[in-house]
């Protein structure tokens, strides 16, 4: 029998039947998943000979009578009965695969067990053919068992990889509609105060989440303790929680929310831990969030203090994020949405303890949050705000076991959770308890939402964290045997399965890749078994180590090689690609032994402190005070320094008395890590201008300044453009940074502007949108276009930013004056900015803005002031997020058809928008900019435009602007002013700009790349 494809009279039908699903679930699922029921309904249709209709009907009528959610008969384990009521049969390989699918755990521990024994003994019967005699035979062997058993689970991941279908994305609700009552969120962060710079870095990122994740249903919150100390409390930290309480309030009444807070911070007291013989929060974050859980359930006894707010006790799912985790606009809603579905919801066995079905918790896909120095070390990698990016890989547990693994970010059910994991964990024994928490409480992973993290800048930082997670990961050994510890101390059955226990075994394996491939060598040049040169063991080692990067490189170079258009732009590539695995197989051989040293240090500290000496078997910091902690260290103190150089003289000692011959080969990786250790601290850093180049623009920058307060500045009669005023406001606190002018003469520069902006908009005569002298009364904008009125916005958001960081930074003998009538000035800047709305200039039919109050035409270029104006009404929440997808697309049309501005017109519009927004390499914004940098760089192009090319050449002298200042205008002048302070102070008005509360939860917009997929 056939049936109308899904695409056309079938889907209205089938809805008509499926919305009549007994939990009411159906109507409120996203497209998506609907589309899944239809299609099996249809696929069940086509073998059964039924209409799609009629087995949806069946799928309706099995659910009521068990009163489920039809989706359980469609896509869960109601299906084998709804294939029986229908008299569908499904084919032999489709039944072997349900089969193989039931038992793929087991078949793939056991199947990776088989494989590594079977490989070992034909390895051993290789080495006897060779002659070896037996105990250099069996030396050896010993010591590759775990490269043995790493290889052969690459190869077996990588076939399954190949060969297994990805798994659909998880079925979800619609996330527009998943905010009610009894959806009820809380985003949590988890954070250990040690400073009050900690605290407002933790409240600005919490705002960032709550300005893309707005709902009613959705709350934020900060867990905190203090750091382990002698004493119940210390001094000063009164003075923290005062801190922690003036930043929520103020949070709240920021956004209008003092009846009914959306933000809060619930503080921990410090307990005595007997074992540490220490004063601390009880099992640091893993107590943290079940205390947490417990006092969402009404518990009382927790060793949270203060007031527990009423929301708290009505959250039905957390959000868990690290102190360095960025949520994405409008990842919240995506993740509730998933874990909310019915089919996804936890089920437990019959008695009560385990989850058998779906999930307690979801992990999202990780991406690295962007930021100058990772962009500029990097090149770049694909990220995005408002285009789908291509869904992470699949995970190997999701794809073939129906779960994932949890990595301390993601959300839970509150309830299911905490009866999942009760009285699992037994205190003062585990560390890293996001691997049991995730087996535990069955985790799903979301491949379609992503969540981005930070990255330590820092080799050293890497190491400290890298060094945390070894000894997390071998404390963990217990639960790899059959029987495992419960908090009451007695040992019970295990509940975990082969695959759980494996995956723990693997994670104590995967750390000694380096040690293990260390040993190996050095045995090979220290015995020489069967008579093997050094130069062998060398080589074979290197190939080892850099497979990975090796195999990647190498086919990525073919592949984009032959796509090129000519042999000599192949040969420039292969070129260019082949440094590139040069200075990644350096990389590799240089880190050997430092990560060798961490490696043996960490597991020597885990099993000391499980065996023989407990009180540190928490030890633990921070991201922010590792980082803290190794640079105030210099690279030769570090500890896996001192580590690589005792392993240098041990194996070089060894090598001198066994097989001289040998030290040529193990020089590169015995002496490699001295020069990472001396030059390899910190991620590139941005290119210095030389000391005599500075000091030339310095004194450039001074003369502009210098013609700029001398040409004819405005007066009341003037009509001054919003450019103009947006230079007028900024250049003074450019000159501040420039040292050019105090504090005092910046206020009263500053508060002359604003007055003065205040009288010509009072008169009418001013394009922009401003104010009374107060700044309270907002005038709609006259005449002024959308490309001018974003420069003065982002000028808005630059001197508001940049005056706060002014007046935090002056000494406490500042004239109180002077620190008053600066934040005056900041205020009026904001209330100037909030003033300024985007949303009249919108056309929802495009997506675009529209290029005045009335136009016809729009703004259709990224690199523009009307992009800026996007980005500043995107940030102010007058314009929807989608708005930058439209422009993207617009840019992208406009550049191909030719039609964006050339010339030196086009290159002062371009580029202009760059004196405030970060313009990173590689990006959509940066291509734009390069398209008219030949005609800015040009000997007779205008001296401001020249100024704006430098931050994109910075090579360029800056010498050749001296001619044209002496002639340029005012507004020519304040542009060069500006241009020469960002090159001097490291584009300090562009990290103005994207330090603002307002902006930084859209910087990653600046990100786009051409190619996101």
């Amino acid at each position: 029998m056939s049936h109308p494809s899904v695409g056309h009279a079938v889907p209205d039908a089938l809805d008509g039947v499926l919305e009549t699903d007994p939990a009411r679930v159906y109507a409120v699922m996203d497209g998506p998943t609907r589309a899944r029921y239809r299609e099996v309904c249809v696929a069940l249709a086509g073998s059964s000979a039924r209409t799609p209709e009629e087995v949806a009907r069946e799928a309706v009528n099995q659910a009521s009578a068990s009163q489920e959610h039809v989706g359980m008969f469609l896509l869960g384990q109601g299906l084998p009965r709804l294939e029986a009521a229908l008299g569908y049969r499904r084919s032999w390989a489709s039944r072997l695969g349900r089969g193989l699918q039931r038992r793929a755990a087991n078949l793939y521990v056991g199947g990776l067990i088989g494989s590594s024994v079977l490989a070992l003994v034909a390895l051993e019967r290789f080495l006897a053919a060779q002659g070896l005699p037996v105990s250099q035979r069996l030396g050896l062997l010993a010591l590759l068992v775990l490269p043995v058993v790493e290889l052969i689970q690459e190869l077996v991941d990588r076939l399954l990889a190949a060969s297994v279908r990805r798994p659909p994305v998880l079925p979800k609700l619609d996330p527009e509609q998943v905010f009610r009552a009894e959806t009820r969120t809380l985003v949590i962060t988890p954070l250990l105060v040690a400073s009050g710079e900690d605290i407002d870095a933790q409240y600005q990122r919490m705002e960032n989440h709550f300005l893309g994740n707005d709902s009613p249903a959705l709350s934020f919150a900060l867990l905190t303790d203090f750091p382990d100390a002698d004493a119940k409390e210390l001094p000063g930290e009164h003075e923290l929680l005062a801190r922690l309480d003036a930043g929520v309030r103020e949070l709240n009444a920021r956004h209008g929310f003092q009846e009914a807070p959306r933000f809060h911070w619930l503080h921990r007291e410090r307990r005595w831990n007997p074992v540490s013989r220490r004063w601390m929060g009880w099992e640091r974050k893993r107590g943290k969030l079940e205390e947490f859980n417990r006092l969402v359930l009404g518990a009382r006894d927790t060793s949270y203090v203060g007031e527990v707010p009423d929301v708290v006790r009505s959250v039905r799912y957390a959000i868990t994020l690290d102190a360095d985790t960025q949520l994405l606009p409008g990842s919240a809603a995506r993740l509730v949405a998933t874990l909310h579905h019915p089919l996804n919801r936890a089920r437990f066995d019959a008695a009560g303890l385990r989850v058998v079905s779906g999930y307690s918790m979801l992990q999202p896909a990780l991406g690295e949050a962007p930021t100058r120095m990772s962009w500029r070390a990097s090149g770049g990698w694909p990220v995005s705000l408002v285009r789908e990016l291509k869904q992470a890989p699949p995970n190997m547990g999701q794809s073939l076991f129906g779960v994932g693994e949890f990595v301390g970010k993601g959300i839970y059910d509150v309830a299911a959770f905490h009866r999942a994991l009760d009285g699992r964990i037994p205190e003062n024994a585990v560390l890293s308890h996001d691997k049991l928490e995730g087996m535990f409480s069955r985790v799903a992973f979301a491949q379609d939402i992503t969540v981005l993290e930070g990255r330590s800048p820092d080799l050293a930082g890497t190491a400290r964290i890298w060094h945390r997670w070894v000894r997390g990961d071998y404390q963990l050994m217990p639960w790899i045997l059959p029987w495992v510890p419960g908090r009451d101390g007695r040992f019970t059955p295990t509940p975990l399965t082969a695959l759980d226990r494996w995956k723990l075994l693997s994670d104590l394996r995967a750390p000694l890749s380096f040690p293990s491939a260390l040993a190996v060598i050095t045995y090979g040049w220290v015995m020489s078994p069967g008579g093997t040169p050094p130069s062998f063991w060398a080589l074979a080692t290197l190939l080892w180590l850099c497979r990975h990067m090796l195999l990647l490189g190498v086919g990525a170079m073919v592949r984009d090689a032959f796509r090129t258009s000519s042999l000599t732009e192949a040969l420039h590539f292969v070129r260019r690609r082949t440094g590139h695995l040069l200075m990644g197989t350096l990389m590799t051989v240089a880190t050997v032994l430092p990560f060798t040293t961490i490696v043996l240090d960490a597991i020597v500290r885990a099993l000391y402190r499980m065996g023989v000496d407990r009180s540190r078997i928490l030890d633990w910091t921070t991201h922010s005070q590792a980082t803290r902690q190794v640079r105030a260290l210099s690279s030769f103190r570090l500890p896996e320094v001192w580590g690589s150089t005792v392993l240098t003289l041990l194996i070089g000692g060894a090598l001198w008395r066994a097989n001289p011959a040998a030290l040529p080969w193990a020089a590169p990786l015995l002496l490699g890590w001295i020069p990472l250790a001396a030059f390899a601290r910190t991620a590139r850093a941005p290119r210095a201008l030389p000391s005599h180049a500075a000091d030339g623009d310095r004194a450039l920058a001074k003369r502009v300044w210098e013609r700029f307060e001398a040409s004819a500045k405005p007066v009341g009669d003037d009509v001054l453009t919003p450019t103009d005023l947006a230079l007028e406001l900024v250049a003074p606190l450019a000159a501040y940074h420039l040292g050019l002018l105090d504090a005092a003469a910046l206020g009263v520069r500053l508060e002359a502007v604003q007055d003065l902006a205040a009288s010509l908009a009072r008169n009418g005569e001013q394009g922009a949108a401003s104010d009374d002298t107060r700044m309270r009364q907002p005038l709609e904008p006259r005449g002024a276009d959308t490309a001018e009125n974003g420069v003065l916005a982002a000028a808005l958001v630059v001197l508001e930013q940049g005056l706060r960081a002014v007046t935090r930074g002056a000494s406490t003998s500042q004239d109180a004056g002077v620190i008053s009538r600066l934040e005056r000035a900041a205020s009026r800047a904001r209330e100037s900015r909030e003033a300024m709305d985007f949303a009249g200039c919108y056309d929802a039919e495009t997506g675009l803005l529209r290029t005045g109050p009335g136009a016809t035409s729009h703004e259709t270029l990224l690199a523009s002031g009307g992009g800026l104006a996007g980005f500043v009404g995107i940030a102010m929440r007058q314009l929807p997020l989608q708005h930058w997808a439209a422009l993207l697309d617009a840019d992208r049309k406009t550049r191909a058809e030719g039609r964006g501005p050339v010339g030196v017109s086009g290159a002062r519009a371009q580029l202009l928008p760059s004196l405030f927004l970060a313009f990173p390499v590689n990006t959509l914004l940066a291509d734009g900019a390069r398209t008219v940098l030949d005609a800015a760089c040009a000997a007779e192009a205008p001296v401001e435009v020249q100024a704006l090319a430098l931050r994109f050449r910075p090579e360029l002298s800056a010498e050749s602007l001296v001619r044209g200042v002496e002639a340029a205008d005012r507004r020519a002048l304040g542009v060069t002013f500006l241009a020469l302070t960002n090159r001097l102070c490291d584009d300090v008005l562009s990290q103005h700009f994207h330090q603002h509360r307002q902006t930084a939860w859209v910087e990653t917009l600046v990100y786009e790349m051409k190619d996101v997929s």
